[in-house]
């Protein structure tokens, strides 16, 4: 089937976890040990998330395209 296609490379970022990592980076957090999450609009309930760390949704139960997602993390 792609016998004909040429042959190069193709690299795929998912622009939110991307971005999420740089914002991370920036503030010197872990990625790997940090709750991250991006949120469409933090303070309008029913909000989506948009993507979220690994810690974030083993720490939170949060899921991508969860909504309703309002959480003081403060008290954490």
């Amino acid at each position: 089937m792609y016998e004909n296609a040429s042959r190069r490379s193709i690299m795929c970022i998912d622009m939110r976890c991307f971005y999420a990592s740089c914002i991370a980076s920036l503030e010197n957090l872990d990625v790997m040990k940090t709750p991250i999450a991006v949120v469409g609009n933090f303070n309008q309930k029913g909000s989506i998330v948009l993507a979220a760390s690994s810690m974030m949704k083993t720490r939170f139960q949060v899921k991508m395209g969860k909504r309703n997602y309002v959480h003081d993390f403060s008290e954490d």
